[in-house]
């Protein structure tokens, strides 16, 4: 009896992706996104100049004897910042969404005295990030709720406006007082 060879099943072929890509070697393909991985980490490890996101003019000045002054050097009017922004309450956030009381009463401090915590700086560090031109600014979003400079500065400031001190130079050397750093 004579045996038939035996009929192997034919491999199925692989599919190559439609389009103008399957002309392409994976090489090219891996490469490419390579490329675009690298280039989008790079983009966001480049440092950002001090005092170039949002705040803009905010951030320096030129100063009458020709010096050029930067937010937390101490001003001829008492102030270490330029008075910009909103003067008003209408972006803090809402005092309610916080459980810890002293981060709930920080809160509220700036709903009652917006206009006092927009003219003073607040030793935080927030502005060097470009983030913040104010205390009032750091109620905007929660940056106070974990930072006790951002909250015993605007505490001071409201003790002080109820104790009839309107002046906001003098509230400013009372925090700078407590929170600058001793030199």
């Amino acid at each position: 009896m004579k045996r038939l060879p035996r009929v192997r099943p034919e491999a199925p072929r692989k599919r190559r992706p439609a389009g103008p890509w399957r002309r392409l070697p994976p090489s090219f393909l891996l490469a490419l996104i390579g490329l675009v991985c690298f280039l989008l980490i790079a983009t966001w490890l480049i440092p950002v100049k001090r005092g170039s996101i949002g705040v803009g003019d905010t951030q320096r000045a030129q100063l009458a004897d020709g010096s050029t002054w930067t937010v937390g050097m101490l001003r001829p009017d008492g102030l270490r910042l330029i008075v910009s922004g909103r003067n008003d309450a209408a972006d803090v956030l809402a005092p309610e969404q916080f459980s810890r009381p002293a981060v709930r009463q920080g809160y509220q401090i700036a709903t009652r005295i917006p206009e006092v915590l927009n003219k003073l700086y607040c030793w935080c560090g927030c502005e060097n990030r470009g983030v913040h031109r104010s205390n009032l600014q750091c109620f905007e979003d929660k940056m106070a709720q974990d930072c006790p400079v951002c909250l015993g500065t605007a505490e001071m400031a409201y003790d002080l406006t109820n104790k009839g001190v309107t002046d906001a130079a003098t509230i400013q050397a009372a925090v700078d007082a407590r929170w600058a750093p001793k030199r």
